[in-house]
């Protein structure tokens, strides 16, 4: 089995059901109007093929329903909503990214089982919320963004990079930020510039 793509197909599965039915209308409701400006976080469990072959279903189960509640748990904590689950994927929206980031740092210091390596991808940016569904070219683009990652990690959009830095938050002050210059953002035309984090 090839489990690079199989893994592959499975994170694709989620990007494309990124713009799919979403748990109900209550995101809608949490973000107050149909076209708002939220951060985008969406985070992945590292070798999660492999790890499910070594732990077999069961286990992997009971796995990816404790980090399923210890993400929510943070979620709640940074005031974000949970818009969905596929696999051990999580995609959430956060009123700001230093919230989303706080969330991210969280998650992947404790995912809820020591087994767990994530990889996170943070950007903001307009989106349009139909009946409980999501769409346009943040969530694609925050998609791609922890696409991009290779092991485990934090990453942001250059536009969420620019407000952790405009806001100066004290507690993001002693971050140690790697700048990735022309990176190829698959369905995005040129390169972009992307920043991970010591999430550590």
């Amino acid at each position: 089995m090839d489990l690079a793509a199989d893994r592959q197909r499975d994170f694709e599965a989620f990007v494309l059901s990124a713009n799919a039915e979403t748990h109900s209308s209550r995101f809608a409701e949490w973000a107050g109007d149909e076209r708002v400006t939220l951060a985008i976080v969406f985070t992945d469990v590292v070798d999660s093929t492999a790890l499910g072959e070594r732990m077999r279903d069961e286990r992997m189960y009971e796995v990816r329903q404790t980090h399923f509640a210890q993400s929510r748990k943070l979620i709640a904590q940074y005031k974000g909503h949970e818009i969905r689950t596929i696999g051990d994927s999580v995609m959430a929206a956060f009123r700001s990214v230093a919230a989303a980031l706080d969330y991210a740092r969280g998650l992947c210091a404790a995912p809820g089982a020591p087994e767990l390596r994530l990889r996170a991808g943070l950007h903001i940016g307009p989106l349009q919320i139909e009946e409980g569904d999501v769409f346009g070219r943040t969530v694609n683009f925050a998609a791609r963004v922890v696409g991009a990652i290779q092991g485990p990690g934090i990453w942001l959009s250059e536009q969420a990079k620019a407000d952790i830095d405009a806001l100066g938050a004290r507690r993001h002050e002693e971050l140690q930020w790697q700048r990735h210059e022309q990176v190829e953002l698959k369905g995005f035309a040129g390169a972009f510039t992307l920043w991970s984090v010591d999430h550590a």
